[in-house]
């Protein structure tokens, strides 16, 4: 039984840089993770391994896939405050009808070995989320964690697609994982076809209302990286920088002049890593403001030499600052066509947070956004007016 957990866990020394791996049970490596998964889920004599399992609802991506995943609490303190690169998380998706056969999905689970001098362990939390998408139809899942010391944690769960409403582009039956739907790139322009470079600024901020945000949940995740891959995917745009920022704390996190496929791998990881459970006293005390802030990203982006056709801001309205006063004329007249392509929860004013309200002195287009299919009509709307 032991032997099993160890086939989980030795997946990570073979691909220590892949987010979310799918076990292929016809290969040689596949089928002994599928026995060792059997194995180590049905041993009695397994050490447990206390964890929190919170899975989330199907839902409709900003792509028109239905995504759905989960989110992993433990206790720093299950760990002793040391190191374990060798725990994973393997979990095997059921669909309950067609032909389509179990999916096994392997994620690694890599326990930090330093934290703040003098932190109680016994209330730190180390989280991790992952996801898959599926198409219409009922699932089971199994999902199981396996660390070092042989120790197994383990839930299961049903659940539901069902969205006759609209038609998602994963087949009923069908469980897919994350990373297939990745943007493929720009194509090579070809002749005679007119270049137009785009700026994306996505603000790394929680998309709906919740009372307490630490991390970025998976949910968030998705939601921002499927609308950034449809903004790329279906946008008039031919090249684009990507810029992402956290508004709260006045921080450019990731820049990417030259935005392509392995840029998109290199977001991800980015935006798993976001901590938003501190802010620095001296950036509340001594600022900058978010208006200067937001005008000093937008001078730099504008100084460029690579100039950009248009700017284009994607995030939420709820977490986006407090309403400005006009920004600097001669910025606005250096500004090319801008827009944001706001979420915007219903119970929230639509034009009282930083950038909308920066995005409208500019004389740009707010596109609220409730609802997967308003994303398609804003990119219309924006290729309209280019």
């Amino acid at each position: 039984m032991f032997h099993g957990r160890l086939c989980l866990i030795a997946l990570w020394a073979a691909y220590p840089l892949l987010a979310q791996l799918e076990l292929d049970p016809e290969s040689e490596q596949g089928r002994k993770a599928v026995v060792a998964f059997d194995s180590f889920w049905n041993d009695p004599q397994a050490g447990k391994l206390a964890c929190t399992i919170t899975h989330f609802n199907p839902a409709l991506d900003y792509g028109l896939r239905i995504w759905t995943g989960f989110q992993v609490a433990i206790s720093a303190a299950e760990f002793d405050g040391k190191p374990d690169r060798s725990s994973a998380v393997v979990f095997r998706v059921i669909p309950s009808e067609g032909p389509a056969k179990p999916k096994y999905l392997w994620l690694p689970f890599e326990v930090p070995g330093k934290y703040p001098e003098g932190a109680d362990l016994r209330k730190l939390e180390l989280r991790m989320g992952g996801g898959f998408y599926v198409g219409q139809g009922k699932y089971s899942v199994e999902w199981l964690m396996a660390d070092g010391k042989g120790r197994r944690c383990k839930a299961a769960w049903k659940l539901t697609a069902n969205f006759k409403a609209v038609s998602p582009t994963v087949p009923p039956g069908t469980v897919q994982a994350l990373g297939n739907e990745i943007w493929p790139g720009f194509p090579a322009l070809a002749p005679g076809t007119k270049a137009s470079h785009a700026t994306i600024f996505l603000h790394a901020a929680p998309v709906w209302p919740r009372r307490v945000v630490t991390k970025l949940s998976p949910w968030d995740r998705q939601i921002l990286l499927s609308s950034l891959n449809s903004l790329l995917r279906d946008a008039n745009f031919t090249s684009a920088c990507v810029v992402v920022f956290d508004l709260e704390r006045r921080n450019v996190i990731y820049r990417e002049a030259v935005f392509d496929r392995r840029s998109m791998r290199r977001l991800i990881r980015q935006l798993a890593a976001v901590d938003l459970s501190t802010i620095d006293m001296a950036t509340l005390k001594n600022g900058p403001s978010p208006k200067d802030f937001l005008e000093e990203m937008l001078r730099t982006e504008v100084k460029d030499p690579t100039q950009s056709d248009a700017f284009v801001f994607v995030g939420p309205t709820w977490r986006a600052g407090p309403k400005l006063p006009p920004i600097d004329p001669a910025l606005r007249e250096a500004l090319p066509k801008t827009w944001f392509l706001a979420f915007t929860p219903p119970a929230y004013p639509s034009d009282g947070d930083s950038v909308t309200s920066l995005v409208k002195s500019a004389k740009g287009k707010v596109i609220p956004i409730y609802r997967p299919s308003d994303l398609a009509d804003g990119i219309r709307s924006l290729n309209a007016r280019q």
